[in-house]
């Protein structure tokens, strides 16, 4: 089946071209990633991430469309051929953001045998962890290895907002109800896991006012440098004290904490696969330079960098990043005395389906 199938992606979906190619589609996938007779549904409310019947996947592709992130497994699956594989950097399409520990796992068990010397000390934490990952988390087990089985469970913690006390306590609780598998022992553990894969987070403190943060040369201050406002919020509570008198006991808290997510270890863990690192170089090599505006390198923004700066631009491995900010309230109600304001880096070396 050639890319002229596919068309019928971008037709109006009460279209009979439409209603064919999610058919096509459904022909081609539920024999290979249904179990039973449900599959995950990639429309985009679901996003891959709910079991439903081909029925309701039918319904669902043509009521919301497929998600921009699927696009290219659709691809994928109505031109499955035997014994072909597909390179995803072909298309200027979304691709699938499933489970790919399996991919990463072949990808890093060549690991440093045709390098010269050995990768550096938090390298080989990460090559560590992957190879404890391939093991199954049970004997016999197939639906789990042992490190995707615990990022599923810490990333129920953090979306139900389970405390480090519970998720400990379930840990415990889940070890011995199933005792051969193999699952870290309290949640100080599991959360060294994630660190060892450069997933962690610093917290760093910060004036309450935002002026400035107690970083570095500043960690030891207690008050800020540009408005003078202490770094802490005294909390006060009362205890037991001589002959039961009530004594009050001092508590400091920081009055605003900044969580940073170290930027070079995840820059580093991309560099570590030698496909990925080619990908790295799509914004230089991979893409299509007709003078259609596909990608930010053909913006004239970014021309203009280049120029300016012809030394960054000569080697296609750096990175260029875009910087994203916005605030919004985390919190249901509107409650206007607090508000987050997330600072992200996009990465703008990849293609777009993975910036």
């Amino acid at each position: 089946m050639d890319s002229e199938s596919n068309v019928w992606i971008g037709l109006p979906r009460y279209s009979a071209e439409y209603g064919q190619g999610v058919t096509d589609f459904l022909d081609n996938s539920f024999p290979v990633c249904a179990r039973g007779n449900e599959m995950k549904c990639p429309c985009k409310n679901c996003i891959d991430r709910k079991w439903h019947t081909r029925e309701v996947i039918d319904d669902h592709l043509v009521c919301s469309g497929p998600s921009l992130a699927h696009v290219k497994w659709i691809y994928e699956t109505l031109q499955m051929k035997p014994n072909v594989s597909t390179n995803f950097m072909d298309y200027e399409t979304g691709m699938n953001f499933g489970n790919n520990l399996e991919q990463m796992f072949k990808c890093m068990g060549k690991k440093w045998e045709n390098c010269e010397g050995r990768p550096n000390a938090e390298a080989q934490k990460f090559y560590r962890r992957v190879e404890e990952g391939t093991q199954p988390l049970f004997p016999g087990c197939t639906n789990f290895s042992r490190l995707g089985f615990m990022i599923r469970l810490y990333h129920l913690k953090c979306v139900n907002e389970i405390s480090e006390s519970a998720f400990g306590e379930l840990l415990k609780l889940m070890k011995e109800a199933f005792p051969e598998a193999h699952l870290p022992l309290s949640f100080n553990v599991a959360k060294n896991i994630i660190k060892d894969l450069g997933l962690h987070y610093e917290k760093i403190y910060a004036c309450p006012n935002s002026c400035m943060l107690y970083w570095e040369e500043n960690k030891d201050k207690d008050e800020c440098h540009t408005c003078g406002v202490s770094r802490w919020v005294v909390q006060e509570k009362k205890g037991s004290g001589v002959n039961n008198e009530p004594e009050k006991l001092i508590h400091k808290v920081p009055a605003n904490v900044m969580r940073y997510f170290p930027l070079k270890p995840r820059l580093q863990r991309m560099f570590m696969c030698k496909e990925f690192s080619k990908i790295m170089t799509w914004h230089a090599v991979g893409r299509k330079k007709d003078g259609k505006l596909r990608h930010s390198a053909d913006g004239e923004a970014w021309k203009m960098m280049d120029a300016q700066y012809p030394d960054f631009s000569s080697e296609h491995r750096n990175v260029n990043l875009g910087v994203a900010v916005y605030g919004f309230c985390p919190y249901r109600t509107m409650n206007l005395t607090h508000s987050t304001w997330p600072i992200m880096l996009v990465n703008y070396n990849l293609p777009p389906w993975l910036c």
